[in-house]
């Protein structure tokens, strides 16, 4: 078995339907930038991830998130598509293949306490797509018992403050980083390009400004506290998303 359902319900953005699916059990996934980790990916049960991202859908898993663009209706015909959208994630990949394998009934749903015994002594990467906030902590709090490291992120950190046992806030801003620490988080903040980082603060190692140094299954400093780092992370902004900060700068 390479991958599982680890939980299945509604979401905890606006109630509805989510999948988790865990890729990657015994071959540690093929992501060149994380390096061998079980992937965790977030999506809604009962759609095809490239058709919520064109009609909003996806906020169920991604609620706030800045790099979702924005749904505009076509004024001739009504049909919705999405615009601006600067997530890093491609759709085509990762999320499209997992839900694929969903839908041909590929994964078995396992228990929580199950899923503490497939996870234990894996390197896990929650939120391949998706953030964890959408989903019960208490999962996450069983799921992750045994895990030998982990990473993670969200954009929920002012909803669910639990999450800074196991992740990080994303952070858009000094601001973002101001109010995280004062829930109790460690941060991983994006800034624009050519600004220095803050007083606190360490390099992504696995970052261009870093030379990509190395992959995250072999850095692992952004599992929240269950890391024990105690620096937060900062990288430049970079790729799709990077206009959207220059913006801001500007």
């Amino acid at each position: 078995m390479n991958g599982f359902v680890l939980y299945r319900g509604p979401s905890m953005i606006d109630g509805q339907p989510i999948v988790v699916i865990a890729t990657g059990l015994e071959d540690g996934g093929s992501n060149s930038k994380t390096g061998p980790m079980v992937q965790v990916y977030i999506i809604r049960a009962d759609q095809n991830p490239l058709q919520a991202v064109q009609t909003g859908d996806d906020v169920s898993i991604c609620g706030t998130c800045i790099h979702m663009g924005r749904i505009v209706a076509d004024p001739k015909t009504g049909a919705r598509k999405n615009v601006g959208r600067s997530c890093y994630v491609t759709l085509m990949h990762g999320p499209r293949v997992v839900w694929d394998a969903f839908q041909r009934g590929v994964y078995p749903e396992v228990t929580p306490a199950k899923t503490r015994r497939l996870l234990a002594r894996k390197r896990v990467r929650l939120g391949a797509y998706g953030d964890p906030g959408a989903v019960p902590i208490q999962i996450w709090q069983v799921a992750l018992q045994q895990v030998d490291e982990m990473t993670g992120y969200t954009h929920r950190w002012r909803e669910v403050p639990e999450l800074a046992d196991f992740c990080m806030a994303s952070c858009d801003s000094e601001v973002d980083r101001v109010l995280a620490k004062a829930l109790g988080f460690r941060t991983y903040r994006v800034r624009p390009k050519g600004e220095p980082k803050a007083k606190g603060e360490g390099h992504c190692p696995a970052g261009a400004e870093m030379g990509k140094a190395i992959q995250c299954a072999y850095c692992l400093l952004c599992g929240g506290h269950r890391s024990g780092g105690k620096a937060d992370i900062t990288i430049e902004a970079h790729g799709a998303g990077a206009k959207n900060f220059a913006l801001e700068a500007a």
